[in-house]
């Protein structure tokens, strides 16, 4: 099964982040090694064999048009763009809902416009097939944000610093069939409403990310930060 279509995201203000900003530029456009997160969201869904993506922007909407000007040459072959402008506050699943007018095929990936990840997701596109579920959420292991102290009996042993916890979490992208583009509010976040819809109804699997793999979502300073110092890039 292939996926050749997203839509990424990319309509917040990055409040958190105004510091690397400066309220200038869209979160989107900040760099990691000299690279934008939208331009690393790019080149990664370029290799899993994406050829068409749909920017659901608001703030500074204007930056990210004049960057992109309708196409991305990715190391993985050119990348069609398109811009869905969110004229109004729509929310996650109106902003999707609105920019989905703009596919065409019969799935596509939704990406939050603030994720560093280089994991394959071929594992991913396969789950979803054979399950026959109208969503797939992609997985992430949560990162402890506390150093882990181990003991025996009464005695510290060892110590981890902020290690990955069994406890899994949203990674922020999900396969979405065209069945269900319909079903996504007008207005409001689609965490709140389809996506619990789907799970009452046995409709969305999911498939979980190895923990030996990079993921970081860039809400912070010091995301930013520790993103810059341990990317490991898209190979």
């Amino acid at each position: 099964m292939k996926v050749t279509e997203a839509v990424i995201l990319a309509g917040g203000k990055g409040t958190r982040l105004r510091s690397i900003t400066l309220n200038k530029i869209p979160k989107g456009l900040t760099e990691i090694q000299e690279k934008p997160i939208l331009e690393w969201e790019l080149e990664w869904l370029a290799r899993e064999g994406v050829n068409h993506v749909v920017l659901a922007i608001g703030h500074l909407s204007d930056k990210i048009q004049e960057h992109f000007d309708g196409e991305y040459r990715s190391n993985y072959g050119e990348v069609e763009i398109e811009i869905s402008l969110e004229e109004e506050k729509l929310g996650s699943g109106g902003a999707f809902k609105q920019a989905t007018q703009r596919l065409t095929t019969d799935r596509t990936y939704v990406l939050n416009g603030d994720v560093m990840c280089n994991t394959s997701l071929s594992r991913m596109r396969q789950i979803h097939e054979q399950s026959k579920a109208k969503a797939t959420m992609l997985l992430v292991n949560m990162t402890s944000p506390y150093g882990i102290v181990q003991r025996d009996n009464f005695m510290i042993t060892s110590f981890i610093e902020k290690p990955r916890l069994d406890v899994q979490i949203h990674a922020g992208l999900d396969i979405i069939e065209r069945s269900i583009f319909e079903q996504f509010p007008d207005h409001g976040q689609m965490e709140d409403t389809i996506f619990v819809e789907l799970a009452k109804k046995n409709q969305f699997a999911s498939y979980l990310m190895s923990n030996d793999e990079f993921w970081m979502s860039i809400d912070t300073e010091k995301d930013y930060s520790l993103a810059n110092d341990n990317w490991s890039g898209i190979q």
